[in-house]
């Protein structure tokens, strides 16, 4: 899976620290029909489906919360989620 993790200013003294989306989150499948998209994922020990209307600790335990589903792509099988900011791109 493709996610972004580190630091943003490679020259900086902090430590890297890995998001909490992708350290504990895993895509597992994609499943389309005629009027939805879902995405079966597990975090946390959890899993489930997830939708492009899924946000974390709004509508869902499957996402850290505030986190977002902006785009799932059944097709390339890519699932891009905003996570703090950014965009993080799973693909199985």
């Amino acid at each position: 899976a493709n996610f972004k993790f580190g630091k943003k200013d490679p020259f900086s003294q902090e430590e890297i620290q890995v998001s909490k989306l992708s350290s504990d989150f895993k895509l597992n499948g994609f499943l389309t029909t005629k009027n939805k998209k879902y995405v079966f994922v597990n975090y946390l020990n959890m899993e489930g489906t997830i939708t492009e209307e899924s946000i974390g600790g709004v509508n869902t335990n499957l996402l850290p919360n505030l986190a977002k589903v902006l785009y799932i792509d059944p097709i390339n099988k890519k699932l891009t989620i905003l996570h703090e900011n950014e965009k993080f791109i799973f693909e199985l």
